[in-house]
């Protein structure tokens, strides 16, 4: 007889549930329309400068990348070259050791 009385129990615990979450969410009012055109232009501003903040962050560490190159170019040539050779080395050296590592991987699992 117990047996028949649970899923009754949890029927009315689950309801009595839905009904206080019902509750919380019944004085929520939606923002207005005039509301929502605010935000979106508020946020289209911020999305603007945050952008015009990374491409000035990025044509300002461009610069200073290409002026130190340069200026190792022309003071030492050697040392230029020898940079511009380790690094194309060392990216796919990076790149083999990590599709190495994933092909050990995908045999162990």
């Amino acid at each position: 007889m117990e047996k028949d009385k649970e899923p009754e129990l949890y029927l009315h615990k689950l309801t009595e549930e839905l009904e206080r979450l019902d509750a919380q969410y019944d004085d929520l009012t939606p923002p207005s329309l005039q509301e929502l055109e605010w935000l979106m232009a508020d946020a289209a501003v911020q999305r603007k400068r945050r952008e015009r903040k990374e491409l000035l962050l990025f044509w300002g560490v461009s610069l200073i990348l290409i002026c130190a190159f340069l200026s190792i170019l022309t003071s030492a040539p050697m040392i230029y070259w020898i940079i511009q050779a380790i690094i194309p080395i060392v990216g796919l050296g990076g790149l083999g050791i990590a599709r190495i590592r994933r092909n050990r991987e995908g045999v162990q699992e």
